[in-house]
């Protein structure tokens, strides 16, 4: 008969593997096993860090997660003190979205791992420390809390490897909700070395989304759509609870390029996921619907996020409705935002410091037009300037709406817009690799099945290809691929 130490051993190898399905059972297993010897401590650790958790994300079943992390709490009630309980006061932090709750489950957490010298969990309680704190809105504290559990998992106090990966995916979350481009970029190369170092990569279906977000900020959109799309197919074989998270987060990318239907085939049934919000308003703000993209951001618990509030302020003036300047610390959203309600240049010329500095190309040019758009009448040279900056960045980024918008204005001034083809004729890396499937003789269908995308995007990245290599058909786009040995 297997013990049941052998049996949480291989559930944690097996869920590591990614057989979530078969790590539940051998977890089970552990637990009852442990349970039928007396015992209160690895059960509670069992049920609290691992099974809980796997019956949320795997089965979505939100009734059995509860369950075992009451089950949890009972087992360590008998225990008495015990460390373990520093543990489901983070599985219970992880089901909430409650930052002063969250802070309150890590704090606890903290205080445990301390008393007891629990190195792993006390990291690992820092992160969640962190989260909650950019959460509420404090972001520097937060982020040095951050900054210093991933130090932690990197330079090998962190001895579980789980626990590192869990680290660096708070970093990336946290890199996410403060649009941290930056900082998210040089974590992302201390983990690649780790990786290279352990063996062991800690970029799992989770963090492979929270960078997706990142990348779109960032303006790095063929990135962000391959780690977007290989998430949501990791997420489809294993944790399918949670796909939802990259699903919108494609579709928040399909509105910035302008393809709405996509975008709103993409969100539909999902505006539970609280990362819904955005894109979602930003749809209907798109759609020429500003009310229900104020109904949609009203709605949202806790206070909104700066790039909700601009989207706010941006439906409320397109209602005609009395809108209020954010005031306080500004970030490049809500300086944009106080520059649309008030019509002072300062605040444009604040958030476009703050949005180059920041990495944040689309908002840099919305910014550029917001200015060129308040100069146009007093100074049209600068006004023109802006805009054929914005109208360029817009172009780079394959921001559709957002060009027609630039080119309107530069008509307006009496300027003709350029024509150049987007992204300067260069394909982006998951063009290549369309490119590379179309000269194997693949369908639209085929390649939309191989890359796990849909019928419709296929056909949008042979389109582009064809457009930017001056190409009329796929027989001369295979040619071309031959000739740059992509393909057989």
């Amino acid at each position: 008969m297997t013990e049941p130490e052998e049996l949480h051993r291989l559930a944690r190898q097996v869920e590591g593997q990614g057989d979530f399905r078969t790590a539940i059972e051998l977890y089970e297993q552990a637990y009852a096993a442990l349970r039928a010897r007396g015992e209160t401590r690895l059960p509670a650790l069992i049920a609290g860090r691992w099974i809980s958790f796997l019956y949320a994300a795997v089965h979505g079943n939100q009734a059995a997660c509860n369950g075992w992390l009451e089950r949890a709490r009972r087992l360590c009630a008998q225990a008495g003190d015990c460390p373990e309980l520093g543990w489901v006061r983070l599985a219970e932090a992880l089901t909430t979205d409650d930052s002063a709750v969250k802070a309150r489950h890590a704090a606890e957490a903290r205080e445990i791992a301390e008393r007891f010298g629990d190195t792993d969990l006390g990291f690992l309680a820092m992160a969640y420390a962190g989260t909650a704190l950019v959460m509420d809105g404090r972001v520097p504290d937060g982020m040095r809390l951050i900054d210093e559990a991933a130090t932690a998992a990197t330079n090998g106090e962190v001895a579980d490897y789980v626990t590192s990966g869990e680290i660096y995916c708070k970093v990336l979350l946290c890199c996410e909700l403060a649009l941290d481009v930056r900082r998210a970029g040089q974590w992302m190369e201390v983990a690649e070395a780790f990786a290279r170092r352990t063996g062991y990569l800690p970029v799992s279906a989770i963090c492979r989304m929270y960078y997706g977000g990142i990348l779109i900020a960032a303006g790095r959109w063929g990135e962000a759509e391959a780690q977007l799309t290989r998430s949501a197919a990791l997420y489809a074989d294993g944790y399918a609870a949670m796909r939802s998270g990259a699903v919108v987060r494609l579709a928040d990318l399909r509105v910035r390029q302008g393809r709405l239907e996509e975008a709103e085939l993409l969100l539909e049934g999902l505006e539970h996921d609280s990362y819904a919000v955005r894109p979602l308003a930003a749809l209907h703000l798109a759609r020429g619907r500003p009310e229900l993209a104020a109904t949609v951001l009203r709605r949202s618990p806790g206070p909104l996020p700066a790039p909700c509030t601009a989207l706010l302020v941006e439906a409320e003036l397109a209602m005609g409705a009395q809108a209020v300047a954010p005031t306080g610390a500004l970030s490049p959203h809500l300086s944009y935002a106080a520059g649309l309600v008030t019509g002072e240049l300062a605040h444009f010329e604040r958030a476009l410091a703050a949005a180059v500095s920041a990495g944040l190309p689309l908002e840099e040019g919305r910014i550029r037009l917001a200015i060129a758009r308040t100069l146009a009448v007093r100074e049209p040279k600068v006004a023109a300037a802006e805009a054929c900056r914005a109208l360029e960045t817009f172009t780079t980024l394959g921001a559709a709406l957002h060009r027609s918008e630039a080119a309107a204005l530069l008509r307006e001034l009496g300027l003709t817009p350029p024509t150049g083809r987007r992204g300067g004729g260069r394909l982006t890396e998951r063009e290549k690799e369309v490119l590379a499937l179309v000269a194997e003789g693949l369908s639209n269908d085929e390649i939309a099945r191989r890359l796990f995308i849909s019928k419709r995007t296929a056909e949008h990245h042979v389109g582009n290809i064809l457009a930017k290599l001056g190409l009329s058909t796929r027989a001369e786009a295979v040619a071309h691929a031959l000739r740059e040995g992509l393909g057989w």
